[in-house]
């Protein structure tokens, strides 16, 4: 797939679903402040209207003042605001699912409420002591402190609440917001409780705070803090139990379950997700042992049955049986019983280790040695067996493993060809070659080409899996098990490389690609 990775469907979806939210973001904070700044006007407006401050204590103290607007605006504009809000938020989040959509509407103006309605009480306070300042407070720490505290929250309050439907608020998020409300809200309380006793009982206002804040206030916010936390921490670990007990029950015979993915969209989820992910590559893991048991079990018993018969009807009429010809017979058995083994060996020690870092290995000498052993084998036919390269080529890793890697490619294209196989090492540059990490870097390009009767499209990938025969018979006979390319690809996996078979006008034509290392690095 070409093009960055914003232009991707994926980052499009993302980006299409992120823009109702941050409409409905953006509109909740904005309509908060703009609430804040009218009220602050209207305050400004009294003010002047009530015209300058008296020369005398008594005249600058009228509780009249700015009185009856402020007590309008806590009792009516800040209802009215919250509505605001809410309907506000929620037309800017057309485009997003209802429920989400509906959360942050009801959220931003439940915040925008509470906030605006501690300020006014506030102002309301401060207008009983200083009357002559209160306009003056309210534009000055409204600005400075309120605006941007009340929109910062209102905005987060609808950000975080408006995620899409199955993508709730993180677990720390949702936790830390929804203990931070419950604070808040129980010291709004408290200040109203307080706000009541000093204007009922002003002497002991003092007193009550402290005696009352001591015996019961500390204790009473600290136990329903702590309830809540722990209820929320309950609700959101839930799905982690339902996770534990079907992990318990998965087996090794079955490995096909999967546990629960709340549909929260949290730490949870991903964990749920990660975890199946897992699952789903123990499963994969543990069907091809069992392929692979079976495959090998097969393997072995045709050469062993093969071997056994014939040495049973040796010993059942030893007169007049060629005993040389059985012996060879049965060294010939031998021979593909150990290959196999030793196949089967390497496959399992592959599949065991990790990448190897080894010694820096000199590909293009080791291509020309084995064209030249290869050229000098006996056949049932002759072959041209040439190997080219366009110089030096560094690979990092192991020498054995890709010496081996080289073996089976010529092995196969020996076994196919019909008279000539060609050995090409170049050095190329890549943007990107898939399943690798090359990208950018030089790339050493093995390809063997043979002209026999080449591999089908369809079974140009069937070929790597592991005991894959196109013509069994003829594999049979000249002692393949199906290991060879599956080993050979295994080996260029583990070395950061690829393999895989390229369009041939004629017979096969099998690329590897391996990241080119460079001796003074």
């Amino acid at each position: 797939m070409t093009g960055t990775p914003a232009d991707r469907p994926g980052a499009r979806v993302r980006r299409a679903a992120g823009q109702p939210r941050a409409r409905a973001a953006l509109t909740a904070a904005l309509l908060a402040v703009l609430a804040l700044a009218a009220g602050i006007a209207w305050l400004q407006h009294a003010d002047a209207a009530a015209g300058p401050p008296g020369t005398t204590l008594v005249e600058r103290l009228k509780t009249e003042r700015v009185g009856p607007q402020l007590d309008q605006a806590v009792l009516l504009g800040v209802p009215l605001t919250g509505v605001l809000v809410a309907g506000g938020t929620w037309a800017a989040g057309r485009g997003g699912a209802p429920v989400p959509r509906l959360r942050a509407a009801l959220t931003a103006g439940a915040a925008a409420t509470l906030l605006l309605l501690a300020d006014g009480l506030w102002l309301q306070d401060l207008n009983a002591i200083r009357p002559d300042y209160t306009a003056q407070a309210a534009l000055y720490w409204g600005l400075r402190l309120g605006a941007p505290t009340i929109g910062l929250i209102t905005g987060a309050t609808a950000w975080g609440f408006a995620r899409p439907s199955g993508r709730g608020l993180p677990l720390r998020a949702g936790s830390a917001f929804l203990a931070g409300a419950t604070a808040a809200l129980l010291v709004l309380l408290a200040l109203l409780w307080l706000r009541h006793v000093n204007t009922s009982y002003p002497v002991f206002s003092v007193d009550a705070a402290l005696t009352w804040g001591t015996l019961v206030g500390v204790p009473a916010v600290g136990l329903l803090v702590a309830a809540t936390a722990w209820a929320a921490a309950g609700r959101a670990l839930r799905p982690v139990d339902e996770i534990r007990r079907e992990l318990d029950d998965i087996t090794a015979h079955s490995l096909d379950r999967r546990v629960p993915v709340p549909a929260s969209g949290d730490e949870i989820t991903r964990l749920a997700r990660s975890t199946n992910a897992t699952l789903d590559r123990l499963h994969s893991a543990a069907e091809r042992q069992q392929r692979f048991v079976a495959d090998a079990s097969h393997e072995l018993r045709s050469p062993l049955a093969t071997l056994r018969a014939s040495l049973e009807a040796a010993l059942t009429h030893p007169h007049g049986i060629d005993w040389p010809d059985v012996v060879r017979g049965a060294l010939t058995d031998i021979t593909r019983l150990q290959n196999l083994s030793e196949d089967l060996l390497l496959l399992t020690r592959l599949d065991a280790s990790t990448p190897p870092q080894g010694d820096t290995v000199e590909l293009s000498a080791l291509a020309h040695d084995l064209v030249a052993e290869y050229q000098h084998l006996r056949r049932t036919h002759p072959l041209d067996i040439r190997c080219t390269a366009d110089g030096p080529a560094h690979v990092r890793g192991s020498a054995l493993q890709l010496e081996r890697l080289l073996r089976n490619l010529l092995d196969n294209a020996c076994r196919y060809a019909r008279a000539t196989v060609q050995v090409t090492l170049r050095t190329e540059h890549t943007d990107h070659t898939p399943g690798t990490d090359t990208d950018g870097r030089p790339t050493l390009r093995l390809h063997v080409v043979d002209d026999g009767p080449g591999i089908p499209p369809a079974d140009q990938e069937r070929v790597f899996e592991r005991f894959t025969r196109l013509d069994d018979a003829r594999s049979r006979h000249t002692g393949g098990a199906g290991l060879g390319l599956a080993i050979a690809r295994e080996i260029a996996v583990r070395h950061g490389g690829t393999l895989h078979i390229a369009d041939s006008p004629q017979g096969a034509h099998l690329v590897t690609e391996l990241p080119r290392h460079h001796p003074e690095q």
